[in-house]
């Protein structure tokens, strides 16, 4: 585990700020909970979307949007998901993305 200071510019529960070193501007620390529940909102919005016609599907439609989303999601868990089971840190929700996807 690789040990780093950051600079903590506001602790609020389930959005704390912070700046890495060597970047420019803060970023957001979103609970790995709380992540999951935002992952799981998109996925069930871009089911409820309508399909598209295909001559206006593309990534400008709701649909479109929504799976892009998603997909950063998914990413961004799939990271955070990984680095815990390398630190033996269990998950604070019951299944990996992955595994809840097949």
């Amino acid at each position: 585990m690789e040990e780093d200071r950051v600079e903590v510019l506001s602790r609020q529960s389930n959005a704390a700020v912070v700046r890495m070193p060597g970047r420019k501007f803060p970023g957001v620390v979103i609970q790995g909970d709380s992540l999951r529940i935002l992952y799981e909102l998109v996925k069930d919005a871009r089911v409820m979307v309508p399909p598209s016609s295909a001559t206006d599907a593309g990534e400008d439609d709701a649909g479109g949007l929504l799976e892009e989303a998603e997909g950063l999601l998914r990413n961004s868990l799939t990271v955070y998901e990984s680095v815990l089971k390398a630190h033996g840190i269990p998950l604070p929700y019951v299944e990996a993305v992955g595994s809840s996807e097949k």
